[in-house]
């Protein structure tokens, strides 16, 4: 059966009633700042005393101006430090899985030349990590999901796999979501389920915008059946009963 998760966007006092309603896990958003833990030096014990009795499943770690594929080795250092600081956070609160950008610009780099940085980036920085914890590449800007996937393969380790965002899909990208689930096949380990209007990420509930919900979901679970779906939007409780109403949460 698959885990489905709430994205706490911060909100930990709202979120922890919520898991505990519905026995769900969380992923925590906190941390995706990179100077929340230094203006909160506490947060790390304020966040297990919250959830202590809650399965944090993930985080997010920090995107901001990073970019794992630049053209800059200065970029890519402060990308390295930056993930770095999120497998830090990871151990502390006990988690195994790690959502990241890849800050992939379309039009601003020869995408193979990017892979092979990229490549470069993630063979060294997976050198030492616990085997346990997986790194999930979120899809942003992309236009498809060949890039993504091309690297994950070019890498070549189970801890390494992608993040497929659905609502930033259907955004940016000039494909179907359903083409992208179909492509990117078992590369998915990890799902943002929210809908939006096409044209903005707004993080509407998972049937609210021009999204086909329900076939998405069939999709989700025929081609990447082992990924961890996680409730990424202002529409938290709407989203879970139109999950179990579908029969996609028991």
């Amino acid at each position: 059966m698959k885990q489905i998760i709430f994205c706490d966007n911060g909100k930990t006092q709202e979120i922890s009633k919520l898991c505990k309603k519905y026995n769900l896990g969380v992923n925590v958003d906190s941390f995706y700042r990179p100077d929340y833990l230094e203006n909160n030096q506490n947060s790390i014990n304020k966040h297990l005393e919250v959830y202590n009795d809650i399965e944090i499943c993930s985080i997010h770690g920090p995107y901001f101006d990073l970019n794992f594929g630049s053209n800059d080795n200065l970029i890519r250092e402060v990308t390295l430090k930056r993930f770095e600081y999120a497998y830090g956070i990871s151990l502390k609160l006990c988690c195994k899985n790690i959502i990241l950008h890849n800050g992939y610009v379309p039009g601003t780099s020869f995408p193979q030349n990017w892979i092979k940085r990229a490549k470069d980036f993630w063979n060294e920085f997976l050198e030492n990590k616990d085997e346990e914890i997986v790194f999930y590449i979120e899809n942003l800007l992309e236009k498809d999901p060949d890039m993504i996937i091309e690297l994950i393969n070019s890498v070549n380790s189970k801890n390494l796999r992608m993040c497929f965002d659905i609502g930033h899909a259907n955004v940016f990208s000039k494909i179907k979501v359903t083409e992208w689930i179909k492509k990117a096949n078992t590369n998915i380990g990890f799902v943002h389920l929210h809908n939006n209007n096409g044209e903005n990420d707004e993080h509407k509930g998972i049937n609210s915008g021009t999204l086909n919900a329900k076939e998405i979901c069939e999709y989700l679970e025929e081609y990447s059946s082992k990924a961890i779906w996680a409730i990424e939007t202002i529409e938290y409780e709407e989203t879970i009963e139109w999950l179990r109403k579908n029969n996609f949460l028991k």
